[in-house]
């Protein structure tokens, strides 16, 4: 009796392991096809194995490809050629959730002639991901710190990234600052937008930034600046003589974004030529320029960012006079 549950036992594993190479491993001719699973999480990495390809398969450009089930051939996702003998293909899984197939191409093109084997697949759910910044509301000039946990190695590949967007902004619309992300753990900083407003942080699985690839989004806001001082040593220069300026309040982020001093005639549009340009240092510094040598009236500017010069940017402003000192004849 005992002899004769053993050998059922035996049979319900047999039959079992024949189901399990069904569904995740296919033969075509000598050449042996498998996936390391049947369900994935989008995120995660497709691995396949294939075994015995041959010389002429791989002069013919034998093809492995995902499509979405019972597409045509011509609408396949992600690829890869095959090479002569035992081959491992990562592939990324679809952006979007649903049922797949792995099709085996015994050359090209793609067709019902040339479609040698095929093993079905499904991508469900994601990969956990956590996302956090720093705070909600920023001032311009400060720094925004985000962490991000959770990012696989196949989304490194894939470019995933990190993006700040106007609230509510389109995908592929432009982004504000941008940052690819690092498998792991990894710590982001950015710049505050140059103008008040709502935004939000998002980060996007692949490069391509849509809604199926867009896995996390945090809202903060920008609003107000940070207090900066700058002060002149006096009203009225002459010409090339050296103009010092006090700054206090140069926040680490400013510095990182170049924030300059620079002196404009009176008035002037922000694209206008400029001379005399000095970076200030982060925190509490005097900074030499040198006045004009035409006489006239100028103004000192102190911009939070190298670009763009704008209003958005335009953190303080201070006016002075240059007097032409003629030669002694």
């Amino acid at each position: 009796m005992a002899n004769i549950f053993a050998r059922r036992f035996a049979l319900i594993l047999a039959a079992s392991s024949v189901l399990l190479f069904s569904a995740c491993r296919t033969l075509y001719s000598n050449v042996s096809i498998g996936l390391d699973k049947s369900n994935y999480l989008r995120g995660e990495e497709i691995v396949v194995t294939i075994d015995g390809v041959t010389e002429r398969m791989d002069n013919n450009k034998a093809t492995l490809a995902i499509y979405a089930a019972g597409s045509g051939h011509g609408d396949r996702l992600d690829y890869a050629y095959l090479h002569v003998g035992d081959n491992q293909v990562l592939l990324p899984t679809p952006s979007r959730a649903g049922a797949y197939e792995l099709r085996l191409y015994s050359k090209v093109p793609a067709n019902d002639d040339t479609l040698a084997a095929k093993l079905p697949f499904t991508v469900n759910g994601d990969t956990e991901v956590s996302m956090s910044l720093d705070k909600t509301s920023y001032k311009r000039g400060e720094e925004i710190i985000a962490t991000l946990d959770g990012v696989t190695s196949r989304m490194n590949k894939d470019s995933a990234f990190l993006a700040i967007y106007p609230a509510g902004g389109v995908h592929d619309s432009g982004y504000f600052y941008a940052s690819y992300a690092n498998i792991g753990e990894d710590r982001v900083e950015f710049s505050t937008p140059p103008e008040a407003g709502n935004y939000e942080l998002r980060f996007y699985r692949k490069a391509k930034a849509d809604e199926d690839t867009l896995a996390l989004s945090l809202p903060f806001t920008v609003s107000g600046d940070v207090k900066i001082s700058m002060k002149l040593n006096k009203k009225t220069y002459t010409q090339y003589e050296k103009i010092f300026v006090k700054l206090t309040g140069i926040t680490n982020r400013m510095n990182k974004d170049g924030a300059f001093l620079v002196i404009y005639d009176e008035g002037a549009g922000h694209g206008n030529n400029f001379a005399s340009v000095s970076q200030p240092a982060a925190g509490d510094s005097e900074t030499t320029l040198y006045a004009p040598d035409e006489s006239g009236t100028y103004e000192v500017r102190l911009y939070r960012k190298d670009s763009p010069r704008s209003a958005a940017t335009l953190a303080a402003t201070i006016p002075f006079t240059v007097k032409r000192v003629e030669p002694r004849r």
